[in-house]
């Protein structure tokens, strides 16, 4: 007898034996058992999941001459096909008449739909049922979809359309209304590993079980695939399969250096992280599998870093899961996710690019210059921190709200949008120096004589308004520290008249920032502190053109904006900042 392949081989012959695809199968036979079989089925999922598979066991199972099984009490349909009867043999031996499989990739036309049109009106050959299976029909033409409409909603009841592709969203929706959906999903590398473990012992293959792992790993939860891969590692390496013979066959890095590299991105360690990278080029591994296997295994820590209830759904063999559980205490989620997000651009980049060696390197370097990053929310108690000092030290200095203006007066949503965007301050070639504090005389004798002023009948004269000004602003800045600092910043009020104050301000001030709730604020203040009512009036100062000098051009104003974006990118203190937010820099213009 001709050598048969493990993947036809172990093709499941009954229901029961199909792996990982329960949720199909148990409805399926329950179908059968009770007779109630749709006129046409729609099997989709990734490859190698058992979609012809099930498929044939189907046609077997409807067809089969001996559906019933004697038990104690007394036969029972159970929906599976008995393998023994003619119509079994035949289906599975690809022989029989009653079961067409047609490829639609080679079949996509409307000449080859017609003609199923028309041989779809003739009776079943041999058995009950005529099948026709049509693998990978989203290859089919818009016209041939077209001419199978009408046969796939009302077909002869002696006919079952089932149709199975790896491409869903490209079938018509009026195929699929057309059709009981099944979806097959990928298989967990358990199931994959649990089936390799059978077809080894039967074979009298040694395999441990970390070399049955790191085939599950390599077929990407598809089984047909992880079936291909232990027969060639057969083929190559013998029925001793060893971990390293594995690695060599597949062009993966030793499991010594993989673990070296890890390790090293782990700690820190960029010098180490090169050399072991560099001894697995000089090996001749494949460094895109070696970046693949890096990814599983972070993302393994990710899981176990977030959670170490999520240990089911690692790929790591289980003999692992302590070392990996001590490691995943060591990092955080965020550096994880950070690295794994570096890793996953490099395969990009190398896919598109090239030079594996390269990008992996230029990775090493990146994820060795993760930082790790600030939580939003302790910036934000750090910056309420700040402000309670500042405030603090405001009231030690004596500048504390009086009686007649109590904070609560605060416009809560003006006052926090000053604070969170203050305005721009002026351009201006040299700023004014900044106002100092009091000194300790000035400190013992402002606010006594505040308070002498405040306490006084008659109303104070225009002719003190810089002193007026100041303790004004002394009293706003309890408010709004931003209303004094950036609103006012060298302002200029003028009297205009005994009952009006003009506030002259910097060109650059969006006075939409101070609504009518904070100019009333401002002349109560003032009206407190002169002891009668004034009005307030906020006037931007005018622009004064200077005349054009001719000035020699320096070589900073000559950068392009390209230049300026790169001189910005390479900034040592900038790029915290942006490594912080994950972000970058798309333009500059100055």
């Amino acid at each position: 007898m001709s050598y048969e392949v493990f993947a036809q081989k172990w093709r499941p012959q009954f229901f029961s034996d199909v792996v990982g695809q329960a949720h199909v199968t148990a409805t399926l036979q329950n179908q059968i058992r009770t007779e109630r079989l749709g006129h046409a089925y729609l099997f989709w999922g990734p490859r190698g999941t058992g979609k012809t598979t099930v498929a044939r066991l189907f046609a077997k199972a409807v067809n089969c001459l001996n559906p019933t099984q004697d038990t104690d009490l007394g036969p029972v349909t159970t929906g599976e096909p008995c393998n023994q009867c003619d119509a079994c043999r035949d289906i599975t031996q690809g022989s029989s008449f009653d079961v067409i499989e047609m490829d639609a990739a080679s079949n996509r036309g409307i000449d080859t739909i017609r003609a199923l049109r028309e041989n779809v009106k003739l009776s079943p050959a041999a058995y009950k049922y005529k099948i026709y299976i049509i693998d990978e029909v989203h290859m089919l033409t818009s016209e041939g979809f077209n001419a199978l409409l009408k046969t796939l909603e009302e077909p002869p009841l002696h006919v079952i359309f089932i149709m199975a592709t790896t491409e869903h969203s490209q079938i018509p929706k009026t195929i699929v209304s057309r059709c009981q959906d099944f979806d097959f999903r990928h298989l967990i590398p358990d199931q994959i590993i649990s089936r390799l473990q059978l077809i080894a012992d039967d074979e009298e293959i040694a395999a441990d079980s970390e070399v049955l792992a790191l085939i599950a790993r390599q077929s990407e939860g598809c089984l047909r695939d992880a079936e291909n891969l232990l027969e060639r590692l057969v083929a190559s390496a013998g029925k001793n399969l060893t971990l390293n013979n594995v690695e060599e066959t597949l062009g993966l890095g030793s499991s010594s250096l993989l673990h070296e590299l890890t390790e090293a991105i782990i700690a820190r360690n960029l010098t180490v992280s090169l050399d072991s990278l560099h001894k697995l080029s000089i090996q001749g591994m494949d460094l895109e599998h070696c970046l693949h296997h890096i990814l599983a295994y972070f993302r393994d820590l990710r899981l176990l870093a977030i959670d170490n209830q999520l240990s089911e759904l690692i790929q790591s063999p289980k003999s692992e899961l302590s070392d990996l559980t001590e490691k995943s205490e060591q990092v955080s989620v965020e550096r994880l996710s950070r690295i794994i997000k570096i890793l996953m651009h490099t395969n990009r980049e190398i896919k598109e690019y090239g030079y594996p060696q390269l990008q992996f390197e230029s990775a090493l370097i990146q994820i060795n210059a993760i930082k790790e990053g600030i939580q939003l929310d302790e910036i934000i108690n750090k910056l309420i921190a700040i402000e309670q000092r500042i405030g603090s030290s405001d009231a030690e200095s004596g500048i504390t709200p009086t009686p007649t203006q109590p904070v609560t007066r605060r416009n809560t949503s003006t006052d926090t949008f000053l604070e969170r965007n203050p305005p721009n301050r002026p351009v201006q070639k040299s700023d004014p120096p900044s106002e100092s504090l009091p000194t300790s005389e000035q400190e013992s004798s402002e606010p006594k004589d505040v308070t002498d002023k405040t306490s006084q009948s008659t109303p104070r004269s225009m002719e003190e308004l810089s002193d007026i000004w100041e303790e004004v602003k002394s009293r706003l800045i309890s408010i709004s520290p931003y209303l004094v600092h950036g609103v006012f910043k060298d302002a200029i009020p003028t009297a205009d008249g005994e009952d009006r104050i003009k506030i002259v301000c910097s060109q650059d001030v969006s006075f939409s920032l101070v609504d009518e709730e904070t100019k009333r604020h401002i002349k109560d203040t003032f009206s407190d502190v002169i002891g009668k009512p004034v009005q307030i009036e906020l006037e931007k100062a005018e622009v004064v053109p200077k005349a054009q000098e001719p000035v020699e051009t320096s070589e900073e104003e000559i950068k392009t904006p390209t230049m300026r974006k790169r001189q910005a990118e390479e900034d040592e203190q900038l790029q915290p900042v942006l490594d912080l937010f994950d972000a970058r820099i798309l333009d500059i213009n100055i």
